[in-house]
């Protein structure tokens, strides 16, 4: 049966060079990063190298990159470590769409820590006002966490006028999740204090990810260790992930350069196409970002997804991180659309306009066969 992958904003397929250099390492380098002989020493400078080429592909200091898990840990560190680490202001501005590892942090200092959040909704662009988050700034606001592009339907968030205004009108950190953006778009990290990615979202390993940190931010660590990460995140270090992610990063944003105008083509041809299909409606903005479209069709959505599935192509409903749980879709519901009926397609470089057609088709049908 053919396959089609159109869920690019869940994970993405490992680049086949990054596999290499890793497979390559693995078979070479065993020894722990810290230790003190030729080996451990090696291993530690790859690291260290590593460090310092994603520091100058993204404009930031090399002690600002800290190596985590991937981007859920890194949101988690960067919200709970600097609240956790001054608790002599205890409220919280964010937006109600954002991932779940930012919302969830925000629910546990609420109900375990006595933290009070202001959670702004999206306009009917779905970005979050920039004037909203200057109005809900208070003098206890300790940090704005507003995520650069939403996963569920893409609106791009005005970040840089977002942290001039957090920078202006207070002294709080500003943290963004900025996994969705990556590689996708320019960033300027400047005034932005702290911001969270993923390696797997742009064709790197699992596992991987980084925080950014800004010198002058102090966190309280999560993972209580050694002097691993500059003693924020203890424990032995993932050496050869870490190395490698310096290349999936350079492969990513030379990709980007390469294919952004295939990505555009790929989404405005889906639009020209979409038409074509009776009784459904586009959920994201216009303005969003290239690679993610969310529609709603008269079919719900599970019972979508298993037709699209035993076909081959692979969409989704919602963010993964909540796929098998109950967990209802913060952004189509601020939104007011109905969130039992939408699907989420995410292109990459890889998808062709053949395969457009054939997910069309396949809708047309399967609209038909179950509405």
């Amino acid at each position: 049966m053919k396959k089609i992958y159109f869920d690019n904003v869940a994970t993405t397929s490992l680049n086949e060079e990054v596999l290499k250099t890793y497979e390559d390492l693995l078979a070479k380098y065993y020894c722990n990063s810290d230790a003190l002989y030729d080996d451990g020493v090696a291993i530690y400078n790859m690291q260290e190298k590593s460090r310092e080429m994603i520091a100058k592909m993204l404009g930031v200091k090399k002690d600002e990159v800290i190596f985590t898990s991937g981007a859920s840990e890194a949101n988690s560190l960067a919200i709970k470590g600097i609240c956790l680490n001054n608790q002599n202001k205890k409220h919280i501005v964010s937006s109600i769409y954002e991932h779940s590892s930012v919302h969830n942090s925000l629910k546990q200092l609420e109900e375990k820590f006595g933290y009070e959040v202001t959670y702004l909704e999206p306009g009917k662009d779905g970005k979050i006002n920039p004037e909203d988050v200057r109005k809900a700034l208070r003098d206890d606001t300790i940090l704005v966490t507003i995520m650069l592009v939403n996963n569920e339907i893409g609106a791009v968030n005005d970040i840089d006028t977002i942290k001039k205004i957090v920078k202006k009108h207070s002294g709080t950190y500003f943290h963004t999740d900025i996994t969705q953006g990556l590689a996708k778009m320019d960033i300027n990290f400047e005034d932005i204090d702290m911001a969270s990615f993923s390696a797997h979202k742009i064709h790197g390993l699992k596992g991987s990810g980084v925080l950014i940190r800004k010198q002058h931010v102090e966190l309280l660590p999560l993972i209580s260790g050694g002097q691993q990460e500059f003693g924020i995140r203890g424990g032995t270090s993932n050496a050869l992930v870490n190395i490698v992610l310096a290349k999936t990063l350079r492969l990513a944003l030379e990709s980007h350069k390469n294919s952004e105008g295939h990505i555009e083509d790929l989404k405005n041809y889906f639009y020209q196409r979409i038409k074509e299909v009776e009784n459904v409606s586009i959920n994201s903005p216009d303005g969003g970002i290239s690679n993610l479209i969310n529609i709603s069709t008269s079919v719900q959505s599970e019972v979508m997804l298993n037709a699209l599935n035993r076909r081959g192509i692979m969409v989704s409903s919602k963010s993964t991180c909540g796929s098998r749980k109950n967990e209802g879709n913060r952004a189509l519901k601020s939104l007011g659309f109905d969130e039992d009926y939408a699907i989420r397609i995410s292109f990459d470089y890889s998808n062709t306009k053949e395969e457009i057609d054939y997910l069309i088709d396949a809708l047309k049908e399967d609209i038909k066969r179950y509405e």
